[in-house]
């Protein structure tokens, strides 16, 4: 008999095991436990670890003889699953055991997340833009992003994390040091998304910009610099060095407008407190903003300020105060489409969060429809007259593609269309949704992606991506939905928005529930109660009920008991969806009880 096939073991991207020849590994293991056990293996300096380390990590309040027991039993079905044709009694050809110690059979087993690190560290001690390339691209997704809340996992992450920033930005600097700007923009915003606060990505992406003419994106992106490091290190400042870029890519040199700058800052950084859950700090951030703007006498800038802040305060205090102060500042008869769209929006946020559906539907495509007229104006002439036969999705594909229609559109205004675009598809595709409407709620969310990638926000994107979570999940295809979620919660963590983490993580527990699998759901849901117990209201209303759902077969009491508490904070929030989930919820749980 020839030697055993290599044993791959993916941990990028979610676990998973092949071989290159033979009968494949199991899809599916017996138990969780022996999942755990190989990737502890895994991620243990030379595939090793001591019996005791790996039953204090899996059975921490176990007595010894039942996590001796467990260990034994965990070892059994994880040597069976890798290779299903072992025989009874025969030795694993990966998991071998060498007295006290368990490891990885070494020559036999190979790790992606070893490659990736070995590669990383190679190309940082002096390789080449393609060997930069290269192992950047050996780091295929985040570390078991399906034990994102297992303390064992996170200092692995976190050191796989930071390499692969450090990775990106150095190639980053090699292609804009080669004059490859638009490919070192790309790379930085990659970084970006794993560490949004990071100084030096945020440079390098303004020098790109820079280097492309773009003068307003690298304004704008320095605002979101400023905006991240206060929000992430209570008040730090960009450096010199990045400070002087944003002079250089200011429109009026030398001297910058104090006040102008000042309000723009803040608006910004209302983003990233309201991303953060910090609404109170929002509210107070962009009053500053549009108190400035009144005295510099900027009615736009006034209206979009004004327009963010009703959003803001329809989620963190009343819709009467929300609806006053969008009324308040109207946008002027004519002023650009995407401003009327923006104020559109505004009232379709005050509206869907107070539960009036239908009437939030009817705002979010009046916004859709204010910027189809922006693109159509932006179109260069063209001779002859307008096709009449043209296909009636022919004006939804130009807005769903600003920069094919955008030649005489700013680069950085067609990422605020683009961002603008997918938040009015998925607010229809949410409205739909909760309007019971499932069919229509598809396209909306589909044609919302596109959009989305191309504002560069992966905040917004997560929010796209948990509207098609919830259509999948409603049409009954529960592990496309799973893929949804996950990317979502991905996006919502990298973007450091807490609220929309726990939102995120409750939904996935719930979808875990659906598919059987109690012992994830139980831990997504408790982690996302964790995560919400901060903010109270509404968030925590979602993760309570969640958690509900999860004990319902098991533990009723503890359910209803979650569930009087989520009924509390749904309240205390002011959300009608979350005040008719919790009713569901009982309902369910009531129903149950009787089966």
């Amino acid at each position: 008999m020839g030697a055993p096939p290599t044993l791959r073991i993916r941990l990028l991207g979610g676990f998973r095991t092949e071989r290159a020849s033979g009968v494949p590994p199991s899809e599916r293991w017996p138990r969780p436990s022996a999942r755990t056990v190989v990737k502890l293996l895994a991620l243990a300096p030379g595939h090793q670890l001591h019996r005791e380390h790996l039953m204090a990590e899996c059975w921490p309040h176990a007595e010894l003889p039942a996590a001796q027991r467990n260990l034994r039993v965990a070892l059994h079905a994880a040597r069976h699953a890798l290779e299903p044709e072992l025989t009874p009694r025969a030795a694993s050809s990966y998991v071998v055991a060498d007295g006290a110690l368990l490891r990885l059979a070494p020559g036999r087993v190979v790790v992606d997340a070893d490659r990736a690190g070995s590669l990383a560290e190679r190309a940082l001690s002096g390789g080449d833009t393609a060997q930069l390339a290269a192992a950047l691209d050996a780091f295929t997704g985040d570390l078991l992003p399906e034990d994102r809340y297992a303390p064992w996992a996170e200092p692995h992450r976190t050191r796989l994390a930071e390499l692969r920033v450090r990775v990106a930005l150095a190639l980053a600097r090699a292609r804009l040091d080669a004059g490859d700007a638009e490919q070192a923009a790309a790379v930085a915003r990659l970084a970006l998304e794993s560490a949004p606060a990071d100084e030096r990505a945020h440079r390098v992406l303004i020098g790109a910009y820079l280097r492309q003419g773009m003068r307003g994106a690298a304004a704008r992106q320095y605002e979101r610099c400023a905006a991240a490091m206060d929000s992430a290190d209570l008040g730090a400042r960009p450096a010199p060095e990045t400070t002087r870029l944003y002079r250089a890519a200011l429109d009026h040199p030398p001297e910058p407008e104090p006040e102008a700058d000042a309000a723009r800052v803040r608006v910004a950084l209302a983003r990233t407190l309201e991303r953060s859950g910090r609404y109170a700090d929002a509210v107070h951030v962009l009053r500053e903003a549009l108190a400035s703007y009144e005295l510099q006498q900027r009615p736009d800038a006034c209206t979009l300020t004004a327009a963010r802040l009703a959003e803001v305060l329809s989620r963190a205090t009343t819709p009467d105060e929300a609806r006053a102060t969008l009324a308040g500042h109207p946008p002027r008869p004519d002023a650009a489409p995407a401003v009327h769209a923006a104020h559109r929006m505004a009232e379709s946020v005050i509206l869907f969060n107070d539960g009036e559906y239908e009437a939030g539907l009817a705002a979010a495509r009046g916004a859709e429809e204010l910027l189809r007229t922006d693109v159509r104006d932006a179109l260069p002439a063209r001779p002859g007259p307008p096709s009449a036969t043209a296909p009636s999705g022919a004006a939804t594909a130009t807005a769903g593609r600003p920069e094919q229609a955008a030649g005489h559109r700013r680069p950085d205004r067609q990422a605020e269309h683009a961002a603008l675009l997918a938040r009015s598809l998925a607010q229809q595709a949410a409205c739909h949704g909760l309007l019971g409407r499932n069919v229509e709620a598809i396209a909306p969310a589909e044609r919302a992606l596109v959009p989305a990638e191309e504002s560069g926000d992966p905040a917004l994107l997560a929010t796209v991506l948990s509207v098609l979570r919830e259509n999948a999940r409603r049409s009954g295809r529960h592990r496309k939905a799973l893929e949804h979620g996950r990317r979502a919660l991905t996006l919502a963590e990298q973007a450091g928005r807490p609220t929309a983490t726990a939102f995120e993580r409750a939904n996935l527990a719930e979808l875990h529930l659906l598919l059987g699998e109690a012992d994830e759901a139980e831990q997504l849901a408790g982690a996302a109660v964790g995560l919400a117990e901060p903010f109270g209201g509404t968030v925590l209303a979602f993760a309570l009920t969640a958690l509900a759902r999860v004990r319902a077969a098991t533990d009723p009491d503890s359910a209803r008991s979650l569930l009087d508490r989520a009924e509390r904070c749904a309240h205390e929030g002011g959300h009608r969806q979350a005040v008719d989930e919790v009713r569901t919820a009982r309902a369910e749980l009531a129903e149950h009880r009787r089966g």
